[in-house]
């Protein structure tokens, strides 16, 4: 028995992926979701199908007291997490978050605190990870507050892999393009991809497998896995 692990944003996209890769590797598994409450519950469902625990957590990212509660609330429940996967996250215009705060909140507090609140709960004697996903993908004109939280999401993953070891282990991931967002034509997807040095586009299980490997390997931390395509070896 792994024990729980608490995937936010897991009822969509890439971290649905990540919390039935997670499930079939052994894990129990905490579906967080804010607005997809059907998604969730079907994720929830299937990770009942292979056979492991599903619980479902219903919180605002934003909210600070809400993300302050989450972790000590299902320790309570559950006991102590085994990892934490900070999978969700806010990609919205410049101009629909002109002064940066609703990116800074998702993107980068709310993993902030959601971390350090992990790192409190591991049990002397006892060992825990936590995967960040960041971006991998070559930044684009106003998307200036999204680029600067995940940025900040990247420092702060390095710094508390420091302050965390030995008890937590903590390691980023940045993937390449893996799925259109809501704002991108087929067309433009493509050429994110055919921008690549492999030219291939990423799967969300590329992303679930990486995942589940940095949640196990107790010897890795403060790494940055990139899931891009090589596309950092263009900058």
């Amino acid at each position: 028995m792994k024990g729980f692990v608490l995937v936010t944003g897991a009822a969509r996209r890439i971290g649905r992926a990540i919390a039935l890769r997670l499930a079939k590797d052994g894990f129990d598994i905490v579906v967080h979701y804010h607005r997809s409450a059907d998604e969730a519950a079907q994720v929830a469902d299937d990770i009942i199908a292979l056979g492991r625990k599903a619980v479902l957590a219903e919180i605002d990212l934003a909210k600070t007291d809400q993300v302050a509660k989450l972790i000590p609330a299902l320790g309570a429940e559950l006991g102590p997490l085994a990892a934490l996967v900070n999978n969700a996250s806010l990609f919205e215009l410049d101009k629909d978050d002109p002064t940066c705060a609703r990116h800074m909140a998702i993107n980068a507090e709310a993993p902030r605190l959601l971390s350090e609140a992990f790192y409190s709960q591991v049990p002397d004697g006892a060992t825990g990870s936590i995967v960040n996903i960041l971006d991998g993908v070559a930044q684009e004109k106003n998307l200036n507050a999204y680029y600067a939280s995940k940025a900040k999401l990247r420092a702060t993953t390095l710094s508390m892999a420091k302050s965390f070891a030995p008890r937590v282990r903590v390691n980023g991931i940045a993937p390449g393009p893996v799925l259109a967002n809501i704002r991108q034509s087929v067309a433009h997807f493509q050429a994110e991809i055919d921008a690549t040095p492999l030219k291939t586009r990423i799967a969300p299980d590329d992303i679930s497998c990486a995942v589940s490997f940095l949640a196990v390997s107790r010897a890795i931390t403060g790494q940055i896995l990139y899931l891009d395509g090589g596309m950092h070896l263009l900058t």
